[in-house]
């Protein structure tokens, strides 16, 4: 189980990256960073080994011959090895709470959207007869207007394309 501060035993790391906790003593020796307590920093190692683990760094003394149908196994392993880590990378950025579920995200702002909509719609209730009381107008009259343009507003507010609300950045 992976500390809180995002650092892993080599053996948990090891099965991570679906390796053996060999291969990455000898990915170790290659240089993939450890830490002085002997752990290792998930997203240092994910990052080093995306950027450094290819078949020929594989095995000691090389990779095997290189025709064309070794060249193509040869890169077959090397995509299957990159899936391997890409798909633990997002593993661990889920733990770490940086990736959210697309469907739940969508259920969150559709929720959202229906609260702030109903909030609004509640204040122009409140409002129209403290209005209508304070400028000496008909209440209902008052509220028929205050509603037709909060009904406005929300349906201009609905056709705006959801990139326009962005944060700035």
């Amino acid at each position: 189980m992976p500390k809180l501060d995002g650092t892993e035993t080599k053996t948990a790391f090891a099965a991570r990256v679906g390796l053996t906790k060999g291969r990455i003593s000898q990915l170790v020796a290659e240089g993939l960073p450890v830490r002085a307590d002997g752990r290792i920093d998930v997203a240092e190692g994910l990052a080093w080994i995306e950027t450094n683990l290819d078949p020929a760094r594989r095995y000691k003394g090389g990779a095997p011959s290189a025709t064309a149908r070794t060249a193509t196994l040869a890169e077959a392993k090397r995509l299957h090895e990159i899936v391997k880590v890409q798909r633990a990378r997002l593993a661990f950025e889920r733990e770490q709470g940086k990736l959210i579920d697309a469907n739940e995200a969508r259920r969150t702002v559709f929720a959202r959207a229906r609260a702030e909509r109903d909030a609004h719609m509640a204040w122009v209730q409140r409002a129209a007869p403290l209005l209508a009381a304070e400028l000496g107008a008909d209440p209902r009259a008052t509220f028929a207007a205050l509603d037709r343009m909060m009904r406005e507003h929300l349906e201009h507010l609905a056709d705006l394309p959801l990139g326009s609300f962005g944060d700035g950045a």
